[in-house]
């Protein structure tokens, strides 16, 4: 009867302990999550002690929490890079588009005034009709 008492309350505490390791690595997860470049050094610190002190299979479980949540954080920064990406090569179309109309309308308006006023002659070196010489 004692050994299945001592049986039962050695049980208990183990899985006790797995279940308070396991709050503490949670919160310790998350406290990288959120942690500026300094103290991401020192919780990893912590971290890594943490996991020294864990069993083989609590650190194994605790590792692939850690794998995961950091993968998903990864994804969502290489998402939201992605969009800022094509953001900015939409904003350098849309640039490139209005400087190419902004020739296209100064080419035109220059040929309209030379048409206007023969007495004026443009820059005949190459491409008539192009006002701007581009």
């Amino acid at each position: 009867m004692k050994t299945l008492k001592l049986s039962v309350a050695l049980m208990l505490l183990g899985s006790l302990s797995f279940l308070l390791a396991e709050v503490e690595v949670d919160a310790q997860i998350e406290a990288l999550k959120t942690a500026t470049p300094q103290e991401r050094v020192r919780l990893m610190n912590e971290f890594k002690t943490t996991l020294s002190t864990l069993s083989q299979e609590e650190r194994e479980a605790a590792i692939e929490q850690f794998r995961s949540s950091m993968d998903a954080q990864n994804k969502q920064i290489q998402s939201k890079e992605r969009i800022r990406e094509r953001v900015r090569v939409n904003q350098m179309d849309e640039v490139r588009e209005r400087q190419e109309d902004q020739r296209m309308n100064q080419n035109q308006i220059g040929s309209q005034y030379i048409q206007q006023n023969p007495s004026v002659t443009p820059d005949m070196s190459g491409t008539p009709n192009r006002f701007m010489n581009k």
